[in-house]
Protein backbone atom coordinates (compact mmCIF):
# COMPACT_ATOMS: atom_id res chain seq x y z
CA UNK A 1 0.00 0.00 0.00
CA UNK A 2 1.46 3.35 -1.05
CA UNK A 3 1.39 6.45 1.06
CA UNK A 4 0.34 9.74 -0.45
CA UNK A 5 3.92 11.14 -0.07
CA UNK A 6 5.35 8.26 -2.12
CA UNK A 7 2.83 8.92 -4.91
CA UNK A 8 3.84 12.57 -4.94
CA UNK A 9 7.48 11.58 -5.02
CA UNK A 10 6.75 9.20 -7.90
CA UNK A 11 5.01 11.98 -9.81
CA UNK A 12 7.90 14.33 -9.16
CA UNK A 13 10.37 11.69 -10.32
CA UNK A 14 8.41 11.02 -13.52
CA UNK A 15 8.01 14.70 -14.38
CA UNK A 16 11.27 16.23 -13.16
CA UNK A 17 13.92 13.48 -13.31
CA UNK A 18 13.06 11.04 -16.09
CA UNK A 19 13.09 13.68 -18.85
CA UNK A 20 16.86 13.95 -18.20
CA UNK A 21 17.44 10.23 -18.79
CA UNK A 22 18.46 10.55 -22.49
CA UNK A 23 21.08 13.21 -21.65
CA UNK A 24 22.28 11.10 -18.72
CA UNK A 25 22.70 8.08 -21.00
CA UNK A 26 24.71 10.16 -23.50
CA UNK A 27 26.92 11.43 -20.68
CA UNK A 28 27.49 7.91 -19.35
CA UNK A 29 28.27 6.48 -22.80
CA UNK A 30 30.74 9.30 -23.38
CA UNK A 31 32.49 8.90 -20.02
CA UNK A 32 32.26 5.16 -19.25
CA UNK A 33 34.11 3.83 -22.29
CA UNK A 34 35.75 0.90 -20.51
CA UNK A 35 32.61 -1.22 -20.71
CA UNK A 36 29.69 0.38 -22.61
CA UNK A 37 27.48 -2.62 -21.82
CA UNK A 38 27.34 -1.37 -18.20
CA UNK A 39 25.93 2.05 -19.10
CA UNK A 40 22.23 1.17 -18.78
CA UNK A 41 22.90 -0.40 -15.36
CA UNK A 42 24.83 2.70 -14.32
CA UNK A 43 21.93 4.88 -15.49
CA UNK A 44 19.48 2.85 -13.39
CA UNK A 45 21.78 3.10 -10.37
CA UNK A 46 22.00 6.90 -10.78
CA UNK A 47 18.22 7.19 -11.05
CA UNK A 48 17.80 4.96 -7.99
CA UNK A 49 20.21 7.10 -5.98
CA UNK A 50 18.42 10.29 -7.05
CA UNK A 51 15.05 8.80 -6.08
CA UNK A 52 16.41 7.59 -2.72
CA UNK A 53 17.97 10.96 -1.95
CA UNK A 54 14.73 12.73 -2.89
CA UNK A 55 12.91 10.78 -0.17
CA UNK A 56 14.83 12.87 2.35
CA UNK A 57 14.88 16.14 0.43
CA UNK A 58 14.23 16.99 -3.19
CA UNK A 59 17.12 18.74 -4.91
CA UNK A 60 16.56 22.28 -6.13
CA UNK A 61 18.92 21.96 -9.11
CA UNK A 62 17.69 18.64 -10.49
CA UNK A 63 19.88 18.35 -13.60
CA UNK A 64 23.05 19.30 -11.74
CA UNK A 65 22.18 16.82 -8.98
CA UNK A 66 21.62 13.99 -11.49
CA UNK A 67 24.95 14.56 -13.22
CA UNK A 68 26.83 15.02 -9.94
CA UNK A 69 25.35 11.71 -8.80
CA UNK A 70 26.50 10.07 -12.05
CA UNK A 71 30.00 11.49 -11.72
CA UNK A 72 30.23 10.36 -8.08
CA UNK A 73 29.03 6.85 -9.00
CA UNK A 74 31.69 6.54 -11.72
CA UNK A 75 34.36 7.79 -9.31
CA UNK A 76 33.23 5.27 -6.67
CA UNK A 77 33.37 2.43 -9.17
CA UNK A 78 36.78 3.50 -10.43
CA UNK A 79 38.10 3.67 -6.84
CA UNK A 80 36.72 0.24 -6.05
CA UNK A 81 38.44 -1.19 -9.10
CA UNK A 82 41.60 0.68 -8.03
CA UNK A 83 41.98 1.82 -11.60
CA UNK A 84 42.63 5.47 -12.23
CA UNK A 85 40.36 6.39 -15.12
CA UNK A 86 41.82 9.55 -16.50
CA UNK A 87 39.21 9.71 -19.26
CA UNK A 88 36.44 9.70 -16.60
CA UNK A 89 37.49 13.18 -15.59
CA UNK A 90 38.44 14.55 -18.98
CA UNK A 91 35.00 15.37 -20.46
CA UNK A 92 33.20 16.81 -17.42
CA UNK A 93 33.57 20.46 -18.43
CA UNK A 94 32.35 19.89 -22.01
CA UNK A 95 29.00 18.67 -20.70
CA UNK A 96 27.77 22.23 -20.09
CA UNK A 97 25.59 21.18 -17.18
CA UNK A 98 24.68 24.09 -14.93
CA UNK A 99 27.00 23.89 -12.00
CA UNK A 100 24.58 25.47 -9.53
CA UNK A 101 24.57 22.38 -7.31
CA UNK A 102 28.37 22.24 -7.00
CA UNK A 103 29.84 25.03 -4.98
CA UNK A 104 33.34 26.45 -5.11
CA UNK A 105 34.50 23.85 -2.57
CA UNK A 106 33.40 20.99 -4.83
CA UNK A 107 35.04 22.56 -7.87
CA UNK A 108 38.22 23.14 -5.89
CA UNK A 109 38.18 19.54 -4.65
CA UNK A 110 37.79 18.17 -8.19
CA UNK A 111 40.65 20.32 -9.44
CA UNK A 112 42.80 19.21 -6.50
CA UNK A 113 42.12 15.55 -7.34
CA UNK A 114 43.21 16.14 -10.94
CA UNK A 115 46.37 17.93 -9.76
CA UNK A 116 47.12 15.03 -7.40
CA UNK A 117 46.63 12.56 -10.23
CA UNK A 118 49.02 14.54 -12.42
CA UNK A 119 51.57 14.63 -9.60
CA UNK A 120 51.21 10.87 -9.10
CA UNK A 121 51.69 10.32 -12.86
CA UNK A 122 54.96 12.25 -12.69
CA UNK A 123 56.34 9.73 -10.21
CA UNK A 124 56.21 7.04 -12.91
CA UNK A 125 58.92 6.41 -15.49
CA UNK A 126 58.38 8.17 -18.80
CA UNK A 127 57.79 4.82 -20.55
CA UNK A 128 55.19 3.82 -17.96
CA UNK A 129 53.49 7.22 -18.24
CA UNK A 130 53.31 6.86 -22.01
CA UNK A 131 51.87 3.32 -21.81
CA UNK A 132 49.16 4.39 -19.35
CA UNK A 133 48.37 7.46 -21.43
CA UNK A 134 48.05 5.46 -24.63
CA UNK A 135 45.96 2.67 -23.09
CA UNK A 136 43.76 4.59 -20.63
CA UNK A 137 43.47 8.05 -22.13
CA UNK A 138 43.62 7.43 -25.87
CA UNK A 139 42.14 3.92 -25.81
CA UNK A 140 44.82 2.14 -27.84
CA UNK A 141 44.78 -1.64 -27.67
CA UNK A 142 47.61 -3.47 -25.99
CA UNK A 143 48.92 -4.52 -29.42
CA UNK A 144 48.75 -0.98 -30.84
CA UNK A 145 50.52 0.44 -27.79
CA UNK A 146 53.28 -2.17 -28.03
CA UNK A 147 53.77 -1.51 -31.73
CA UNK A 148 53.88 2.28 -31.37
CA UNK A 149 56.33 2.14 -28.45
CA UNK A 150 58.38 -0.68 -29.98
CA UNK A 151 58.02 -2.92 -26.92
CA UNK A 152 56.40 -6.32 -26.35
CA UNK A 153 52.76 -6.73 -25.38
CA UNK A 154 53.94 -8.35 -22.14
CA UNK A 155 55.92 -5.18 -21.39
CA UNK A 156 52.79 -3.08 -22.01
CA UNK A 157 50.81 -5.25 -19.59
CA UNK A 158 53.60 -5.07 -17.01
CA UNK A 159 53.79 -1.26 -17.27
CA UNK A 160 50.01 -0.98 -16.89
CA UNK A 161 49.89 -3.22 -13.83
CA UNK A 162 52.84 -1.57 -12.08
CA UNK A 163 51.77 1.94 -13.11
CA UNK A 164 48.15 1.59 -11.97
CA UNK A 165 49.29 0.04 -8.69
CA UNK A 166 51.77 2.87 -8.09
CA UNK A 167 49.16 5.51 -9.00
CA UNK A 168 46.66 3.89 -6.68
CA UNK A 169 49.18 3.76 -3.83
CA UNK A 170 50.29 7.36 -4.45
CA UNK A 171 46.71 8.66 -4.53
CA UNK A 172 45.80 6.69 -1.40
CA UNK A 173 48.85 8.08 0.38
CA UNK A 174 48.01 11.62 -0.72
CA UNK A 175 44.37 11.16 0.35
CA UNK A 176 45.48 9.94 3.78
CA UNK A 177 47.73 12.99 4.18
CA UNK A 178 44.90 15.31 3.14
CA UNK A 179 42.47 13.57 5.50
CA UNK A 180 44.88 13.86 8.40
CA UNK A 181 45.30 17.58 7.67
CA UNK A 182 41.50 17.99 7.61
CA UNK A 183 41.22 16.09 10.90
CA UNK A 184 43.93 18.28 12.38
CA UNK A 185 42.11 21.42 11.24
CA UNK A 186 38.80 20.07 12.56
CA UNK A 187 40.46 19.25 15.84
CA UNK A 188 41.91 22.74 16.02
CA UNK A 189 38.54 24.34 15.27
CA UNK A 190 36.83 22.22 17.91
CA UNK A 191 39.57 23.08 20.43
CA UNK A 192 39.18 26.77 19.60
CA UNK A 193 35.38 26.62 20.07
CA UNK A 194 35.74 24.91 23.44
CA UNK A 195 38.09 27.67 24.65
CA UNK A 196 35.57 30.43 23.92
Amino acid sequence: MKHKNEETLDDWFLNAVLPHEPALLRYLYRNWRENPSEVKDLCQEVLTRVYTAARQERPQQIKAFIFSTARNLMCDLARRAQVVRIDSVMDVESLNVPNDGVGPEGQFSARQELILLQAAMETLSSKCQRVIEMRRVYGYSQRETAKRLNISEAAVESHIQRGIQRLSNALQHISEIAASKCDAKGGYAAHKENKT
